[in-house]
């Protein structure tokens, strides 16, 4: 089980050196840069630790269908940081390649789990392994609604500049840089905290399906489709906020970003309203 939680810790490491690279690349901010390659090098060793802690726990590598995938993704990652090292070109190469190790790493734990052969997964489909799911869930939807809010306030703020209202000179509020910061840093953090809570509740519902057809159980997970349909929409809808912040501010406006913003809360606060009915 502490394997599966860095494998989580690892995937987010990734996924945040791709976003950071791909700032400093496309962006040309030297911090952007100088963090993805440091966050990579993190994922990196973190990583090379699993390989060896499951090579270790196995008394040497099967090289299984999992554990080949697993391999390609540790392969493809010290590629990457070599790449780093010799040249400057590298951290473009990891903007691109860090989601796919990501992904190698989830498919090869889903792998593992499918597997008849595999060991046994009852720690998958146990209860305690949702309480990190539920505490994420809650504390990405306390940074959207820390986002949510500095939009709102951003959004009136707009609007007696747009109207030359003299309530703007007294109005206690912080200043519109300082609110667009607030609301997409709170959206980037809440994004990541979000993408472990799915990786959580995603493995455990594929555990779920896996332990009942080996105990061939007509068991019925169509319950859970509505959650997942409105986690891919959050998980969307707070990506292209994201992106339009950090990457590309000129695709859209500050006002756009604001409602895009409110629209990704409003499908939170269903997901939540949903996941409790």
């Amino acid at each position: 089980m502490v394997v599966f939680y860095l494998e989580i810790l690892c995937v987010l490491l990734y996924g945040t050196a791709s976003a950071c690279a791909s700032v400093g690349v496309l962006r040309d901010r030297p911090r952007g840069a100088w963090w993805g390659r440091g966050l990579f090098f993190g994922a990196a060793a973190l990583h090379s630790a699993i390989v060896g802690i499951q090579s270790a726990a196995t008394a040497g590598t099967l090289l299984s269908g999992p554990n080949i995938v697993m391999l390609a993704s540790w392969v493809l990652a010290a590629v990457t940081a070599a790449g780093l090292i010799v040249t400057k070109r590298g951290l473009g190469l990891a903007a691109i390649t860090a989601p796919v190790i990501a992904l190698l790493m989830v498919t090869s734990q889903w792998m593992h789990i499918l597997d008849p052969a595999g060991a046994d997964n009852r720690a998958f489909y146990e209860w305690p392994l949702l309480v990190p799911h539920i505490v994420l869930v809650f504390m990405a939807c306390a940074c959207f609604a820390v986002s949510a809010a500095a939009s709102v306030m951003l959004l009136y703020q707009r609007r007696l500049m747009r109207r030359h209202s003299a309530q703007v000179l007294v109005t206690a509020t912080p200043a519109l840089d300082t609110l667009a910061k607030m609301a997409r840093w709170a959206a980037l953090v809440g994004l990541l905290l979000f993408t472990g809570a799915m990786l959580i509740g995603f493995t455990h519902m594929v555990a779920q399906f896996a332990a009942m057809t080996r105990a061939h159980c007509a068991g019925n997970l169509a319950y859970l489709a509505p959650r997942v349909a409105l986690s891919l929409a959050v998980a969307a809808l707070w990506a292209v906020y994201a992106v339009l912040s950090f990457l590309a501010p000129w695709v859209a406006g500050a006002r756009a970003r604001a409602l895009l913003c409110l629209g990704g809360f409003a499908a939170m606060l269903a997901l939540i309203a949903v996941s409790a009915g």
